[in-house]
């Protein structure tokens, strides 16, 4: 850990070498007004500056100030929930006051504000790698039990669906430990990364915005994020002060397919400089209904009662695809002009049912086996979580933040009546970042992070043995900025100290990732970026230490002490168009492994399963994804656009062309959408191709295609909003399959779903 203090000493010789740095710079002011797009003022808008934390409402004309902020450029963003929202960069002189004019947008734009993707706040359009963010009303309209089936209609992501309660994201092909899961930027602290069956311990409608960073994001997050990083952001603790004394909301969710019925609360108290939040959910769903049987009938194939059974289930439901959820959390934060702190209790409970009959002991059959007993997983965890912000009186240092996460998680899988396996994960995360400023032109930041994980399984699928991990890491960034072109460069120095308690093995690897990448403005309108990194990852505990039976797999899994640090040499080239009649973002990737870590069937049979050993290859993942937006309407209050989107991965062993398992076909859906002010509507069409190219003894996947609309109405009552939601997903209720799950075999997706949401805020 030598190379940490050196950073430090480093980044602090620069900090006090800069013509910027010292304190005592003179403040300016910035004001403006907040209209609609008839020009008339909007008086319910808030104004906020993301990257100094502060937010003031407009007066009665839609105007707003700023005093008294220290001179530079700023992401200033202005939302009402009447009229939409809209983002300006603002240059703010020192000592002089500077006015804005903020058009507020109604309709959803590929160009929103993203958090995720570097150090600071951007917009979409100015980032260097491709990203997303699922907010507001499409976060109220698509969110779901589990993470993965919320994003499952992203552009570059799929889910791993072993069920609806647990469905991880997976980012361009890429799932596991490849894709890091993060609350509030760290770790989410569960185990789902090492088995599809396990659930991520989130819950997406909890969410206040849903971040999606495609391709490596190895340098902010860590080396576990060469496929990328979803980043989960909620209020629990609360970053800028209360604009109103007592806000909150309450929601009631009724659907068809699963007889599902939930409801959720948030209360946000303001005393002062101190805001008390309060949040909980209940959900409970029955087993879902499936346009067949669950058992996948190839061509040729009968069911043994004809129309009305099948030797594997009954027809029209998943057996055992129940959820029973219910989470709370308790947060008490300072804010304050120069910064912020907050604290957060939260725990979840998660009973959920695992369809297809996945994990059958040696003797019970075959996976599918009705003998077998159906296995359900009872999730427990417990969080702690702090966050704090310093903004700094310095021209040479902006921010300084810092993030903090305790878990202690744990699961029990049982078999029927009787408990399986025991999973015990305690890990806590920490990260400190610093923004700075060396000159006119130069920007960047840089933190370290720490990690430590205790992890056991006990009973008869503990296929990981008892173990110790330890990991640091620095990390640094630094843009430069000339003209009509911006530059960034990166680097991250990472350890991990991984333990197997049991035998008292011990590993010790550092990886180094490093990436440069440049934004080009070519015109006001359009701009291209180009990102070339080298990512290292190092091998996880499962990948290293496994030896046993994992049945959500199928297979005998055997990990390798001897693997050696994963390299991914990735470019990825995205362009973003953003006119005023259509929007448009385009991207293109090309990812080259060297020592590609993966499973590998070795043709044994352990226990009536295969065997699986952890190997090390080179492979190669190409691919792409875009969206466009085109506007056909504004008239007035009335808006209606057309927007289209797809995705393609390839990925192949490198020496012999072979296909991995599980990749995505391809997709390609669009939408039609309608905002009439208090109206709202949608309608949907996605296609999802057959897939063919598969790997050994891996089946093939037919293609699909569903249809699905929603309508919305907002009321309005003084200062309280009132949302009324109804939404139809696969309305023509088709068998669909998803070739990216283990369990496609057992398990198709639900059918043809009728969901109520109401919604009320204050």
């Amino acid at each position: 850990m030598r190379f940490l203090p050196r950073l430090g000493l480093l980044s602090v010789t620069l900090l006090l070498a800069s013509p910027k740095g010292g304190g005592g710079q003179e403040l300016a002011d910035l004001t403006g007004r907040v209209v609609n797009a008839g020009g008339e003022p909007v008086v319910d808008a808030e104004v906020q500056i993301l990257s100094l934390g502060q937010r003031v409402p407009v007066g009665e004309s839609g105007q707003f100030t700023f005093a008294d902020i220290p001179p530079g450029e700023y992401l200033v963003e202005a939302s009402s929930p009447r009229f939409g929202q809209s983002v300006e960069r603002v240059l703010v002189q020192a000592g002089e006051t500077v006015s804005v004019l903020f058009e507020l947008d109604p309709l959803f734009r590929l160009d929103e504000l993203v958090v995720s993707a570097g150090p600071l706040p951007v917009r979409r359009s100015e980032t260097y790698q491709p990203t997303s963010a699922l907010t507001g009303w499409d976060l109220v309209r698509d969110a779901e039990a589990s993470l993965g089936e919320t994003l499952a209609e992203s552009p570059g992501v799929t889910a791993s669906y072993n069920g609806p309660g647990a469905s991880r994201p997976i980012i361009r092909g890429l799932g596991g430990d490849r894709v890091r899961i993060l609350e509030a930027g760290v770790g989410s602290g569960d185990v789902s990364n090492q088995g599809p069956d396990h659930a991520v311990a989130l819950e997406p409608m909890a969410a206040e915005r849903i971040e999606i960073v495609r391709g490596p994001a190895t340098l902010l997050y860590g080396s576990g994020a060469v496929g990328g990083v979803v980043n989960v952001i909620d209020s629990r603790i609360s970053r800028e002060p209360q604009s109103e004394r007592i806000t909150g909301s309450l929601m009631g969710l009724g659907g068809t397919v699963a007889d599902e019925r939930t409801g959720a609360f948030e209360l946000n108290v303001g005393m002062g400089s101190f805001v008390w939040h309060l949040s909980g959910l209940r959900r409970r769903t029955g087993d879902y209904s499936i346009p067949g049987f669950a058992d996948h009938q190839h061509e040729g194939e009968t069911g043994s009662e004809g129309e009305v059974g099948h030797e594997d289930g009954p027809l029209g439901v998943l057996e055992n695809s129940a959820i029973e959820t219910d989470r709370g959390a308790l947060g008490l934060s300072w804010v304050g002009e120069d910064g912020y702190f907050g604290v957060s209790l939260s725990g979840m409970n998660n009973d959920y049912g695992v369809p297809g009959h996945a994990h059958e002991d040696e003797g019970a059959g075959e996976p599918g086996d009705t003998e077998a007993e159906g296995v359900t997983i009872g999730l427990e965890q417990r969080r702690f979580d702090a966050e704090g912000l310093w903004r700094v009186p310095s021209r040479a240092i902006g921010t300084v933040k810092g993030r903090f996460g305790y878990s202690d998680y744990r699961h029990t899988e049982f078999e029927g009546e009787e408990i399986g396996t025991r999973f015990n994960n305690q890990q806590w995360e920490a990260r400190v970042e610093m923004n700075h400023t060396l000159l006119d032109f130069a920007d960047g930041s840089f933190g370290v992070q720490l990690g430590s994980r205790s992890f056991e399984a006990l009973g008869d699928e503990a296929f990981v043995p008892p173990s110790e991990n330890l990991t640091y890491a620095g990390f640094a960034f630094q843009e430069l900025e000339r003209e009509s072109v911006r530059f960034q460069f990166g680097a991250r120095v990472e350890g991990q100290r991984a333990r197997e308690t049991i035998q008292d093995r011990e590993r010790h690897e550092v990886g180094i990732s490093l990436s440069a990448g440049a934004n080009w403005s070519l015109s006001e309108a359009v701009s291209l970026a180009l990102t070339a990194s080298r990512s290292q990852k190092i091998p996880s505990i499962e990948e290293l230490f496994a030896n046993g039976p994992h049945a959500a797999t199928f297979a005998y899994e055997i990990g390798d002490p001897d693997l050696t640090v994963e390299t991914a040499n990735a470019l990825d080239l995205t362009l973003h168009v953003t006119e005023s009649l259509f929007r448009v973002e385009a991207s293109a990737f090309l990812t080259a492994f060297n020592r590609f870590i993966y499973q590998e069937s070795t043709g044994e049979v352990e226990n009536g399963l295969d065997v699986l050993q952890a190997r090390q290859g080179d492979v190669t993942f190409v691919g792409g994804e875009g969206s466009v937006e085109f506007d056909l309407m504004h008239r007035g209050q009335h808006h209606l656009l057309v927007e289209g989107w797809g995705d393609l991965v390839r990925a192949e062993l490198t020496e012999t062309d072979q296909p991995l398992p599980r990749i995505p076909p391809l997709r390609v859906g669009g939408r039609l959408r309608y905002n009439g002010g208090t109206v709202r509507a949608d309608l949907g069409l996605t296609r999802v191709t057959t897939q063919d190219r598969v790997a050994p003894r891996e089946e093939a996947t037919g293609g699909y295609s569903m249809l699905d609309m929603s309508v919305g109405y907002r009321l309005f009552s003084g200062a309280i909003t009132h949302d009324f939601v109804l939404r139809g997903t696969n309305l023509s209720n088709q068998e669909a399959r998803n070739h990216t799950s283990f369990l496609k075999e057992l398990a198709p997706l639900p059918g043809r779903e009728i969901r109520f949401l109401y919604r009320v805020y204050f």
